[in-house]
């Protein structure tokens, strides 16, 4: 009979027990932040930079003169001096690099607004250009290397053959204790 007691005894000392216990924390509502929405705004200066850029990929020498001559004539404004850089880098003779790279340095140098609004292209095309120096730099040292290495391969050859030709010019030795 104890044992009937006590089992009913023991549920409810439970119950109360976790009647007493913490209420479980409420979870705080999370805030999801979305990021701001980025608007890009064409500006009409920068696309045509853009397109004349891509246009000068395909001309052939002759028309690079002729588009030269034709910027030479125009202004010295901003867009006028990045088409003068890109011309100037298009036509990779040497030292074109350079002088392109000079003509950037002016636009991100400049205080007026449409300088600044080009500037950031300006740099970009610059470190290009600098890239692509570095890169003829790094293939002249290489031909120059092939050169060296091709020249020293002659030299080998040529002493080669020499001594080929030393080796066939002797007369045969007799083998020893062969009758004379």
């Amino acid at each position: 009979m104890m044992i009937k007691l006590t089992a009913p005894l023991l549920a409810a000392c439970a119950l109360l027990l976790a009647g007493c216990a913490a209420p479980p924390p409420k979870q705080a509502p999370v805030l999801v932040q979305t990021p701001p929405r980025i608007v890009v705004v064409a500006d009409p200066k920068l696309t045509e930079l853009l397109a004349y850029q891509a246009s000068l990929r395909p001309m052939t020498p002759s028309e690079l003169v002729k588009a030269q001559l034709e910027l030479s004539r125009a202004d010295h404004a901003p867009t006028n001096t990045i088409r003068r850089a890109m011309l100037q880098a298009t036509l990779r003779t040497p030292g074109d690099l350079a002088r392109a790279q000079t003509l950037l340095e002016s636009i991100t140098q400049a205080s007026s607004d449409e300088a600044k609004l080009l500037a950031p292209l300006a740099q970009f095309l610059s470190g290009q250009y600098a890239d692509l120096r570095r890169q003829d730099e790094t293939v002249e040292k290489l031909n120059s290397q092939v050169r060296d290495a091709q020249r020293r391969n002659e030299q080998l050859n040529e002493k080669l053959e020499a001594l080929k030709n030393i080796e066939r010019s002797l007369s045969v030795r007799p083998a020893a204790g062969a009758p004379k």
